[in-house]
């Protein structure tokens, strides 16, 4: 496995020199230089997407690919290899407009070059993502054998709904050390935001059911503390958390398709429907903007704007 890091340092990508002679240079360490340069100026969730696009698109190509192998034909058969992947569209338009992004920063010329023309860069409308109280009661009360792989999942998948929607990457990389005076507190992985939850008695059954005493994790998701094989543990793992989740799903009878991001997704929208402010869902969320909050949450129904509208025209008549 190739080692993808901010931290590596290559002689090739030099920050007053932009325009660099493609010839027959490796991409790899061309990218991640170009990466850690921009680690100054961009914001940390741009710099997570290039560096996680990179590493799907390593994973297609080959870590010694050359710049001059790069051309529309590749691009066109990394997209259908993400599709076979079952990779949402969305997803891709993030690793294409990614990789579009880094290949102008290295080589500015090529922003004329129709490479990613006939890639998915736009958005896909997607059906929100969110399923109801009654769902999350099925999935609580199945019956599963209590050391089964299946129980571990979807207890996974309750804790994250108890806190506050946490997603996967941040429980598997969750530490016993960020968890004091009956508070865990971490940063996110995607923006860098920090969290801050109060641990309530369902949280802490789960916690106690699954600690290890020799592992720093909180939950026997990584076992690697280097940072590159940790990475890899946890795509492995999120692949068979959403197996698991997917069997789940049909096992307690609910309706929609259950991934690692529902329970996120849910506890957003039903703590909206429960008259809880967006702003405090969208802090709990650790978004940066209440208008990402919104695309977590499903469309208000109409009786609800009904309701709203007698309430505000009944004061104004009063």
């Amino acid at each position: 496995m190739f080692k993808l890091s901010i931290q590596l340092s290559f002689s090739l990508f030099n920050k007053n020199k932009r325009n660099i002679a493609k010839g027959s240079q490796k991409f790899l360490p061309l990218a991640v230089d170009a990466i850690q340069t921009l680690a100054d100026i961009r914001a940390k969730s741009t710099i997570d997407n290039y560096l996680t696009a990179l590493r799907s698109f390593c994973q297609y190509t080959g870590e010694d690919l050359q710049v001059d192998s790069i051309d529309s034909q590749l691009i066109e058969g990394y997209q259908q290899w993400l599709l076979e992947h079952h990779v949402v569209h969305n997803t891709i338009s993030c690793y294409m407009r990614s990789l579009r992004s880094l290949l102008h920063q290295l080589f500015p010329e090529m922003k004329k070059d129709p490479l990613f023309d006939r890639a998915f860069t736009g958005k896909a409308r997607t059906d929100k993502r969110s399923i109801s109280f009654d769902d999350i009661v099925r999935i609580r009360e199945l019956r599963l054998s209590p050391d089964s792989p299946l129980a571990f999942s979807r207890d996974v998948f309750l804790f994250s709904f108890y806190a506050l929607g946490m997603p996967f990457v941040d429980i598997a990389f969750l530490q016993k050390s960020q968890i004091h005076d009956g508070y865990i507190v971490y940063q996110r992985h995607k923006t860098g935001q920090r969290i801050r939850i109060k641990i309530e008695l369902p949280m802490q059954q789960i916690i106690c059911r699954y600690t290890v005493e020799d592992s720093p994790y909180v939950f026997p998701i990584l076992t690697s503390i280097d940072k590159d094989r940790a990475i890899h543990e946890y795509e492995n793992a999120r692949s068979q958390y959403n197996r698991h989740l997917k069997k789940i799903g049909s096992m307690s009878g609910v309706q929609h398709n259950l991934t690692s991001y529902v329970a996120r997704h849910s506890w957003a929208s039903l703590a909206y429907h429960s008259n809880v402010d967006l702003a405090v869902i969208s802090k709990a969320l650790g978004h940066t903007s209440p208008n990402t909050t919104l695309t977590y949450i499903r469309e208000i129904d109409d009786n609800r704007i009904d309701k709203a509208n007698r309430e505000l025209l009944q004061r104004l008549m009063e």
